[in-house]
């Protein structure tokens, strides 16, 4: 598979389709870009990169079709073993050949499964019902990978093919192809909208259309060239180039509608997870709504429907805040949250040349909020650990006012520089910029220091600054910067904070924002040593996950901590 991938790139380097033919082909997604996977995102389209019915059908198909005419040639042959029987072995050894080579993902397990059962009916001349071979591929798949309902590819694949069998099984059909894909594809997307909610939070509104232009092109242009060329490795370099060249123009093609599509505004319908009574209600009501026609009560899906598109969005009470630190590796970003607004510090780092924390974690985590946008972004300083993720998160979601302490080394657009004094308030909580003053600061020192405070509690996030400005904070406020909750400053860097900061933050909670087993080893022993004589408890974001604190009156003071509170069977102990 590897080394297919790597033929593909050899025969068109540099090429931005590349990537896309090597996973309709051999299943190596590798090469496709972030911002190409979001553009399929968008779109309700990156199903078409996953190997399954429509590429391991194809290789069946013509693969049957291609012996059973050569078999049904030769009269001594059928005579003794009947074409019908040759293909269908011949067809089933390539779909498993093929399913190997594309590293046996879910989607592609469960086509080969659902293949080998039709092609074993036709070996023993025994029909097979499609429901009873969706039922057995699903057994096999549990058997062999009992983890697999684990990941949203197992239901969103078996849910696909049981959708379409509801949808076509003993149903009158449109007598246009057209008429019967269109309905086939509206039902589709109904039909798996609760589990695309759940798992992702957002709805593609016009994947309808998307699909209805990508399925046929894919299946009929990309898909058979990218396949034929992966079939052409060992047989000619030069005709592997052609039929590539070929592949690339035709996906270009599609790929400057799905771009255009992605465009309009309001493509994506974004929403919180669904509580689990909307999903109770929603899957009957589904049931009803793709019913055949003259059911009585067929309308009655929608009303059950409705909650899961417009779930509640629980928010703190007027007073209190939310106060997460999230997990982002190296780097920082935290998110507060008011009754009706939202405040994002810092963005996190970037991952790579084409990935970042602001699309990686911060973005769909105020997505799974259910934000609809940031009222303010404060850049604490300009470090890339602190603003990787700004311009992804304004692509992302609406930003109405952003304040830095290096407006002048931030190239976003408009933006505010942060001063020690400005203060407001939001929804009964209060917000105030310690620092910096107008000037005697640069760099990290120069970062801007924020203080929450609600009826229940309070949080000082003091950015990167380092000992002349954590003693500026002490000796100008005094125990005015108490707060129960203390992002470390600097991640625990080595000298940092003083005992006169300490004393007069006094925290119950100190967190760090650290990467796992870092390069610096933050937090330094040094400075841990201080701040466990403080009495204080110590938490780390790369041993706890995302670290939350419900501020609110009537809650104890703990935090929720993502990786212990939630675990995975995947997580350390």
């Amino acid at each position: 598979r590897q080394y297919i991938a790597d033929r593909f790139n050899q025969a068109l380097p540099g090429n931005p389709s590349v990537g896309i033919l090597a996973a309709l082909a051999v299943g190596e997604r590798g090469g496709i870009s972030p911002w190409q996977w979001e553009t399929f995102r968008r779109t309700g389209t990156s199903h078409l990169m996953a190997i399954s019915g429509t590429h391991i059908g194809l290789i069946a198909s013509l693969v049957f079709a291609l012996v059973w005419s050569l078999w049904s040639r030769i009269p001594a042959w059928t005579l003794r073993w009947p074409a019908t029987r040759v293909a269908a072995l011949a067809a089933l050894c390539g779909a498993g050949g093929y399913t190997l080579l594309s590293g046996l993902a879910v989607p592609a397990q469960r086509s080969f499964l659902m293949v080998a059962v039709a092609m074993l009916a036709l070996i023993a001349l025994r029909p097979a019902a499609s429901g009873r071979i969706l039922a057995l591929a699903l057994l096999v798949v549990l058997l062999a990978d009992p983890g697999a309902p684990r990941g949203a590819g197992f239901w969103l694949s078996f849910g696909a093919v049981a959708i379409i069998l509801y949808s076509v099984t003993g149903r009158w059909q449109p007598r246009h192809p057209l008429g019967q894909t269109i309905r086939l594809q509206l039902h589709i997307t109904l039909g798996l909208l609760p589990l695309t909610l759940l798992f992702f939070q957002q709805f593609p509104l016009l994947s309808p259309v998307a699909n209805l232009i990508a399925i046929p092109w894919m299946g009929l242009t990309v898909l058979p060239l990218s396949l034929l060329a992966a079939l052409l490795t060992p047989v000619s370099a030069t005709l592997q180039t052609f039929v590539l060249e070929l592949a690339a123009v035709t996906m270009e093609g599609l790929w400057q509608i799905l771009r255009w599509l992605d465009q309009w505004p309001g493509l994506v319908l974004h929403r919180p997870i669904p509580p689990l009574w909307t999903l109770a209600l929603a899957l009957p009501g589904i049931v009803l709504l793709l019913a055949p026609r003259g059911l009585p009560g067929r309308w009655l899906g929608i009303p059950l429907c409705l909650p899961l598109l417009w779930p509640p969005v629980f928010a703190p009470v007027a007073g209190g805040f939310w106060f997460t630190l999230l997990d982002t590796g190296e780097g920082l970003s935290a998110v507060v949250r008011t009754r009706r607004h939202v405040l994002v510090y810092d963005t996190g780092r970037r991952l790579g040349t084409t990935l970042d924390t602001g699309r990686a974690v911060l973005a769909p985590f105020l997505h799974w909020q259910g934000a609809e946008h940031v009222d303010m972004l404060i850049i604490s300083h300009a470090d890339s650990q602190h603003t990787g993720g700004v311009r992804s998160l304004r692509e992302l979601l609406p930003v109405e006012r952003i304040l830095t302490s290096a407006p002048g080394q931030t190239p976003i657009g408009s933006v505010e520089p942060c001063r020690a004094g400005q203060a407001w308030e939001w929804d009964g909580v209060r917000f105030q910029m310690l620092h910096p003053p107008p000037h005697g600061f640069r760099d990290d020192n120069a970062s801007c220091v924020l203080k929450v405070e609600g009826i229940a509690g309070r949080v000082l996030l003091p950015g990167d600054i380092e000992t002349r400005a954590e003693v500026t904070l002490a000796k100008a406020y005094g125990n005015r910067l108490a707060a129960e909750v203390l992002v470390a400053p600097h991640q625990g860097r080595r000298n940092l904070s003083t005992p006169a900061f300490l004393n007069a933050v006094d925290p119950r909670y100190i967190l760090f924002a650290t990467g796992y087993h870092n390069r610096y080893g933050y937090p330094r022993a040094d400075t841990v040593a201080r701040y466990q004589a403080t009495g204080a408890t110590l938490l780390d974001s790369s041993y706890e996950g995302a670290l939350t604190f419900r501020l609110e009156p009537g809650q104890p003071l703990e935090p929720v901590r993502e990786r212990h509170d939630n675990r995975h069977y995947w997580d350390e102990p």
